[in-house]
């Protein structure tokens, strides 16, 4: 007869064999009693506690010939047939290899048909959160209202994935996580019925090794005695599953404290030398450096569901380190567990992070040297800034003596451009006051210059002095038009609001804070040099323009101003 794997063997027959799961047996017992049966369940949990046996004892529970009962005998024909899988009404279905919509539309023209033995049809999807959306959405209304003869059981390790409508239509269970002493009970009552011999402290590493699950931990039980001659012993365990053991993690521990690099260094190289792996030893020197700060702060590492370690040295070991220490130390190595899976270089990840512990002074001088050398990041910043003011004042002095020419050709309601004073006189520029800014922008809106108030709101205050108002635009673009054409306005509006004259300065982001240029174009010569016989102003009447020729005039003059001159064939270009 083949061999047949422990996990197997020893899967769980009747409700009263699941454990850790009381809360579960009892409640699908007490509906089995009570003939309240649902057409739907979502079972949810942890690998390896006890899902999919769950499902199969209900599936034998409701189609035993003594029940429904929830103590199905086990060793009647329908029975053994759910336990060989040959039963015709028991459906089991992975959704990881069948989780299209093909297969549900399948599964929904079987569901009509009445069982072909016993009283039910139960169909078990595993892993059912693997189901694409559209199978979930063809297994909906069939999930709602099925035929009253089917039940559905629904497995998953990840409940989250499931649609919300689906888990509705539900009776939900979780299953939790079993204890290492529920796990260490069962594996010593299957021990003693194989009559094997097997230390305690072998069946502590394999309960703390499963994680939680019982089925791992039937598996790990199963790898040990297959190798073991004679008693199962801890050190036999620790080979088989590549555990550091207590001793290495000692050793290691009392070098940390020590602050000796070199040791260290050279357990990890030996423990390397012997085949071991280096997420084990960061696992379980950080197991152990937990155990001293459960130990520090409770006095006892019982219901903790760890190694059983030894009193004396926890006792001993708990003085190397503070509770800060402690939390620290775990830290890293978390991050140096995390870095590992990505590293072209995991040893040397490892050892960074434990030369990080053995020297915590070295490594917490890097960020002082840091916060040290922020204050002259500051001070060269302030410096930088300082520069680039004076360069904007500079930059701003000869362009306004350039723009003197500019109000001879200028209208008569323009005013001239104040002087503007020497720059060493120029005080810094001030960019707290904000209240001139908003007033402006406030002064625009009321007197209902939207143009220019939707050009101008693009722009930022930069700052002013007694004599200059700056804003900075995100481009050049926008603030050559607003100098060109709203300069005369602003600059009047900024007067009536200060009671002083400003002289406006618009930037870009990048440029320094001075009045743009206007812009040149080759094919004539800039308005500062036209000469004094220039063609005299056209006027334009809109008023008496017809509204379709009115519209583009009034958007260019917003755009490009309204000096309006009488362009010749080879004459100069119009402005």
């Amino acid at each position: 007869m083949a061999y047949i794997a422990l996990y197997r063997k020893w899967r769980p027959g009747t409700f009263g064999d699941l454990v850790g799961q009381e809360h579960i047996s009892k409640t699908l017992s007490n509906a089995i009693t009570t003939g309240r049966i649902g057409h739907a369940y979502l079972f949810s949990g942890p690998r390896g506690t006890g899902k999919t046996s769950t499902a199969k004892i209900l599936a034998k529970a409701l189609n035993c010939e003594h029940g429904p009962t929830p103590e199905p005998c086990g060793t009647c024909r329908q029975c053994q047939k759910i336990n060989d899988g040959s039963s015709m009404d028991v459906f089991e279905i992975d959704a990881a290899s069948n989780r299209g919509i093909d297969e549900i539309r399948d599964l929904r023209e079987t569901v009509k048909f009445a069982p072909v033995d016993g009283r039910y049809k139960v169909y078990i999807i595993d892993e059912v959160h693997m189901l694409t959306t559209e199978a979930f959405n063809a297994l909906l209304k069939t999930l709602e209202e099925p035929p009253a003869h089917v039940v559905f059981i629904l497995a998953t390790t990840e409940a989250h994935k499931v649609p919300p409508t689906i888990q509705s239509r539900c009776q939900r269970y979780d299953f939790k996580r079993i204890t290492v002493e529920e796990i260490r009970g069962r594996l010593a009552k299957i021990a003693q019925e194989m009559s094997l011999s097997i230390e305690d402290e072998a069946l502590n590493m394999i309960a703390v090794q499963a994680d939680g699950g019982l089925r791992d931990a039937l598996s790990l039980l199963d790898q040990c005695s297959a190798v073991a001659e004679g008693e199962i012993t801890a050190a036999r365990v620790r080979q088989i599953l590549g555990l550091i053991g207590h001793d290495w993690i000692y050793r290691m521990t009392e070098a940390i404290a020590a602050h000796k690099s070199q040791t260290v260094l050279t357990v990890l190289a030996e423990l390397l030398r012997d085949g071991k792996d280096l997420k084990q030893v960061l696992t379980e020197l950080s197991l152990h450096l937990r155990s001293l700060m459960i130990y520090q702060a409770t006095g006892t590492l019982e219901q903790m569901d760890l190694y059983a370690e030894n009193d004396q040295v926890l006792q001993e070991q708990k003085t190397f380190f503070n509770a800060g220490q402690l939390m620290a130390m775990l830290k890293k190595l978390h991050e140096a567990l995390a870095e590992i899976k990505w590293s072209p270089q995991p040893r040397i990840t490892v050892e960074m992070a434990l030369l990080t512990l053995c020297n915590p002074e070295a490594a917490a001088a890097a960020p002082q040297l840091q916060a040290a050398a922020a204050p002259d990041d500051q001070r060269i910043a302030q410096l930088e800034a300082k520069l680039a003011q004076m360069s904007a004042k500079l930059a701003a002095a000869p362009v306004q003596k350039a723009a003197a020419p500019r109000t001879k050709a200028a209208p008569a309601t323009s005013k001239p451009a104040p002087v503007s004073a020497p720059v060493q006189e120029i005080p810094d520029l001030d960019t707290s006051d904000t209240a001139v800014w908003q007033n402006l922008l406030q002064t625009l809106k009321d007197r209902n210059k939207m143009p220019v108030y939707a050009c101008v709101n693009q722009g930022q205050f930069a700052g002013m002095t007694e004599t200059k108002f700056f804003i900075r635009f995100t481009g050049t673009l926008m603030a050559s038009l607003t100098m060109r054409n709203y300069q005369t306005l602003l600059e009047e509006i900024l007067q009536e609001l200060t009671g002083r004259e400003l002289r406006l300065h618009c930037s870009g982001e990048d440029a320094p804070m001075a009045p743009p240029p206007r812009p040149v174009k080759k094919a004539k010569p800039p308005v500062q040099e036209l000469e004094p016989d220039e063609p005299p102003p056209v006027p334009v009447d809109l008023e008496n323009l017809p509204p379709e020729a009115r519209a583009p005039l009034e958007k260019a003059f917003e755009i490009f101003g309204d000096h309006v001159v009488e362009v010749e064939e080879d004459g100069p270009v119009e402005k």
